[in-house]
């Protein structure tokens, strides 16, 4: 793994894809918030200019937006993004916004997290960078067909 951002979002996607199976979903979905900062963070780092300050948030719009700038290739839903975003820190940590990230908001994080590689691929592209195939695995465990054993 090299010391830059795109690995670094590399080495998170196969540790969270390695977890698919598990019914973990904040996990999960916390796990894809930070592969779709990194990978944005990618394309932000090496295109934008003074963004020092937008490469320590967690605000994956302003991200994207910035990111956007540069290359206006596959748009990802804003809104989208604007929930992945949240689930930063309401399903990581304790609180009055704290939630419990449901199968169908799991798969749609999953979702938007693939949507922001896409986008990012095609900006490495323009930029005539290496990109690693991706594939979009999803969610292996569902609690419809799970059955817990009780000792």
């Amino acid at each position: 793994m090299k010391n830059e951002y795109y690995s670094i979002a590399l080495g998170d996607l196969e540790y969270l894809q390695a977890t698919l199976h598990l019914p973990y979903y904040n996990n999960i979905a916390i796990a894809a918030q930070q592969v779709a900062e990194k990978m944005l963070k990618s394309v932000v780092e090496l295109s934008s200019v003074n963004c020092e300050s937008l490469l320590r948030s967690h605000n994956l719009r302003a991200l994207y937006d910035e990111a956007f700038k540069q290359f206006s290739v596959s748009p990802v839903n804003r809104g989208d993004l604007s929930m992945l975003k949240d689930y930063y820190f309401d399903a990581k940590y304790p609180g009055d916004n704290f939630v419990n990230v449901t199968e169908a908001e799991c798969e749609q994080c999953l979702t938007t997290m693939y949507d922001v590689i896409d986008f990012v691929h095609a900006a490495r592209n323009k930029l005539g960078l290496d990109c690693v195939q991706v594939d979009r695995k999803l969610l292996k465990f569902s609690h419809s067909t799970a059955k817990l054993s009780v000792f």
